[in-house]
């Protein structure tokens, strides 16, 4: 009987430590690809241009007019001048 509760005990901690490197590998993959995220929208951010089309991630396209601070100027395509946020911003259109 005792050798069966050292075989339950050992196989019990052999799981966890398996567990504990797969929430481990896990985290480390998650965390790299949030750093480029976040990496690549900051130069994003950063890089807004006077007469440069953007995107905004809930579909909206416009064209730059004024870069402020933390506020951008966007013309629509009917001609109204919008008053945005510049980390609202998803995508620079080439």
């Amino acid at each position: 009987m005792e050798n069966f509760w050292s075989n339950v005990f050992a196989s019990s901690i052999a799981l966890i430590i398996l567990i504990i490197l797969i929430i481990l590998i896990y985290f480390l993959i998650n965390l790299r690809g949030v750093k480029k995220r976040k990496e690549h929208f900051s130069n994003l951010h950063q890089s807004l241009k006077k007469g440069q089309k953007v995107m905004f991630s809930n579909g909206i396209y416009g064209t730059i007019v004024e870069v402020k601070k933390d506020i951008v100027e966007i013309k629509v395509k009917s001609g109204t001048l919008m008053e945005v946020s510049r980390y609202s911003i998803s995508e620079i259109i080439k």
